[in-house]
Formats: structure tokens, C-alpha cells, sequence
């Protein structure tokens, strides 16, 4: 099925995350491994970017934060990536109708470490390039959108390149380069050269939850003056439940990328998804 405009691929991703929210609901331990990925990340980025901060303070020489930045992010990218295939290891065992909790995912991503320390550094690289790029353009001047059209190209080319790298690590166990061709081999082969995009369910999650909890942030902080107790709760409230929704967003996102790479390798998803919907997850590069 054809993506025929933007209204079709905002009605399939809105599908996609209906579906994977069905998968979810129906094994709501899932959820419990992006709450470890945040909690994991943030504490490991802290406990390194702490005492770089203290030490360049003393210093007086903000580069002296760097080397503490770059540690404490790739610490940050490798328990992300770590409890992603975690989640998607117990996700493919779930939707196979197992019952599975959190020692099943562990016990796949800790098999993994080594292949997950590998992809996270190529991950982490990429990142702070893509970053550089998006900083350069920030300066102004002639070459602003230049750069600005550059890193947006990089990174969705890699976004798309490395779709499905997660779910390989996780399924197959192979290394970061062969992960990556594997990637790129499957969405050629199965949605061909002339992808510029995919369905996604950041959209939904985005209206259902993150729009509401930002206005009620907003509420907060217009209220916070006149009424401090209500504005300070109503702050409180917004701050929860964007990590309650970005939890739920990461969980919906590793359900439906496992299910759509068994789909395009295996020929077959998940029962709660509709194959026209797997089928038409990228779309084609108009003339």
C-alpha cells in the first residue's frame, strides 16, 4: 500500500502505536525495562559529569568538562542500547505467547554486552558528528543552512541505515558492522533504493501524551507566581508524565521495530499488527 501523503502516514502511525499499545497492554512488564534504561542513563551520566563539573570549576576552564562529557555519554548511549535489546528480546518472546519477565530480557542483552559496547561506541561517534554539524550550523553566516541541511541528511540517512540494528543484536547476536549491513540489506530488499522515511508512533505519543503534560507545564509555570503550591504541583504533574510517556514511547517504538523486522524477514509480525500497515512502513522517494 502506497503512502499516498502526510494525512495517510499520521493515520498509519497512529495504527502502528494502537497496535503496539495492544502488545504492551497485554505484557505490561515491557515496560519496566525503558524505566531501567532512563534510570541507568541518567545515573551514569551524573556520576561521571559530576566531578567533571567540580573539577573544571576549580580549574576555571570549561574544557575541562569535556573529557567527563564524552565518558558519561557513551556510558548514557550503552544503557540505552542495553536495555533496548533487553526489551526487544523479551517483546519477540512475549508476542510469541511466553511468559516472560525481566530476568528473560536481561539474560539476552547480558550475552550481548560485548556486541552492545561495540554499537553503542559506533552509535556514540555518530551521534557527537551529527552534533558537531547541527552546532556548526548554529554559528550563522552563509553556511548555516548549508550545515543545517547536511546533519539533517546524515541523520536520517543513519536513522533509516540503523533501523534495525536493535532488534538484530537482540535476535541474531552478530557484530556492529555486520548488524549494520544487515540493517541496511533488509530495508533495501524488502522496501527497495528510494526510502526517504518511515510510519512512525512518536506522533501519536507526542498528541496523546507529551502535548497535555508540555500545556499543563505551561499552566504551571504562568500559575507558579500567584499560586506556588498549584503551580509547583501542576509542574510536578507535566514533569511525570513526560517520563511516564517517554517510557511508554520508548516500549511502543522496540514492540513495533522487532515486529516489523520479523515481518520483513520471516514474512510474519504480530497478530496485532495489520500487514498493510508493516508493509507500507517506509515510504517511497517521490521522482
Amino acid at each position: 500500500m502506497a503512502d499516498n501523503g502526510g494525512m495517510n502516514r499520521i493515520k498509519r502511525g497512529w495504527r502502528l502505536a494502537k497496535d503496539s499499545w495492544a502488545v504492551l497492554r497485554a505484557d505490561r512488564s515491557l515496560t519496566i525495562f525503558p524505566v531501567l534504561s532512563f534510570v541507568a542513563a541518567a545515573t551514569a551520566f551524573a556520576l561521571i559529569m559530576a566531578p567533571g563539573i567540580v573539577v573544571a570549576a576549580g580549574a576555571e576552564q570549561e574544557w575541562v568538562a569535556l573529557p567527563f562529557f564524552l565518558v558519561a555519554s557513551y556510558l548514557a548511549t550503552f544503557a540505552t542500547i542495553y536495555f533496548n535489546v533487553a526489551l526487544t528480546g523479551a517483546a519477540v518472546k512475549s508476542m510469541d505467547g511466553k511468559d516472560t519477565n525481566l530476568q528473560d530480557g536481561l539474560a539476552i542483552a547480558r550475552e550481548r554486552r560485548g556486541l552492545i559496547a561495540k554499537w553503542a561506541l559506533v552509535q556514540w561517534a555518530v551521534g557527537l558528528l551529527i552534533r558537531v554539524l547541527q552546532n556548526a550550523g548554529d554559528r550563522g553566516g552563509v553556511g548555516q543552512l548549508v550545515t543545517a541541511l547536511i546533519s539533517g541528511l546524515v541523520g536520517a540517512a543513519w536513522a533509516i541505515a540503523s533501523f534495525f540494528v536493535v532488534p538484530i543484536l537482540a535476535l541474531e547476536g552478530v557484530g556492529p558492522k555486520e548488524a549494520l549491513k544487515r540493517s541496511i540489506a533488509v530495508i533495501r530488499e524488502r522496501w527497495g533504493e528510494g526510502i526517504v522515511g518511515h510510519a512512525t508512533i512518536g506522533g501519536a505519543v507526542f498528541l496523546v501524551g507529551v502535548l497535555p503534560a508540555l500545556a499543563v507545564g505551561g499552566l504551571g509555570y504562568l500559575s507558579f507566581a500567584s499560586v506556588p503550591a498549584l503551580g509547583g504541583a501542576l509542574i510536578a504533574i507535566a514533569v511525570v508524565a513526560l517520563i511516564a510517556f517517554g517510557v511508554i514511547g520508548s516500549a511502543l517504538n522496540a514492540i513495533f521495530r522487532v515486529t516489523l523486522y520479523r515481518y520483513a524477514t520471516e514474512g510474519r509480525g504480530s497478530e496485532a499488527f495489520a500487514d498493510d500497515d508493516l508493509a507500507a512502513a517506509f515510504r517511497p522517494k517521490k521522482a
